[in-house]
């Protein structure tokens, strides 16, 4: 059974670095903000040269190896892997969104629309949402890491997993719905490598404005995955009880 000192150690430690990670990512964005929305952010998004825009995803995909490289470092095997993976994405974006309100003043709502993720297609929606996976997120987390404390093997089934990746799927897909559609109503998935040089692309998202967030399947792919989660902790649970007791 893994020492319960121990255990509360790495949480505490990834709990900061998680915080201080999205101190970073915020400073970041008050930069861009700055030079690209200087009367405040709001959509239509503004035109962005697309060697900064390729630096920008190469950004996020740095965020995520340090997020993947870490959760490595205090993890025992592949299960708590994912639960400190988890725990660390989610306080990561439950504090950008802190140090935001922080430094910016913003956002005024949590309903208020941001740019979530770049990769690999313009994520948008309200930022609501972001906080909503968060908590689904911490939850899945604390229920691998409190049995895999208590001495029982975790592993997921494959039912598990197939609720899980079905409902992240749904999210997802509601993330990128906005700009997917777009995407391809303008017919510019059919001439991705010459996006950057693409000037009706360039003006075509400079009067982009996103008409609504898809609650439906943000709502569906979120139910999923709480019921996957109940699922793993039901199933969970029951090991741990004697064999015999009532």
């Amino acid at each position: 059974m893994p020492k319960k000192n121990s255990m509360v150690k790495k949480i505490n430690w990834s709990f900061f670095y998680g915080i201080g990670m999205a101190l970073l990512e915020a400073v970041v964005v008050v930069y861009l903000r700055e030079l690209y929305y200087p009367q405040g952010f709001s959509f239509p998004l503004a035109s962005m040269d697309w060697n900064i825009y390729k630096i920008e995803v190469l950004r996020e995909a740095g965020t995520m190896l340090m997020l993947i490289c870490v959760s490595a470092l205090a993890a025992e095997n592949f299960h708590t892997w994912l639960a400190f993976f988890l725990f660390n994405f989610a306080v990561w974006d439950i504090f950008y969104y802190v140090w935001l309100k922080i430094l910016l003043n913003w956002p005024s709502s949590i309903l208020e629309w941001d740019i979530l993720f770049l990769i690999p297609i313009t994520w948008d929606g309200p930022v609501l949402t972001p906080l909503l996976c968060t908590i689904a997120m911490i939850t899945l987390a604390g229920v691998i890491l409190h049995h895999h404390q208590q001495g029982t093997a975790v592993r997921l089934k494959a039912r598990e997993w197939i609720l899980l990746f079905l409902g992240a799927g749904l999210v997802f897909t509601s993330f990128i719905w906005n700009y997917t559609t777009f995407m391809i109503e303008g017919g510019y998935f059919n001439d991705l490598s010459n996006l950057a040089s693409n000037g009706a692309l360039q003006q075509a998202v400079s009067e982009f404005v996103p008409s609504g967030f898809n609650w439906s399947l943000f709502l569906s792919g979120y139910g999923i995955i709480w019921l996957a989660i109940g699922l793993l902790a039901a199933r969970l649970r029951k090991q741990r009880i004697p064999k015999g007791s009532t």
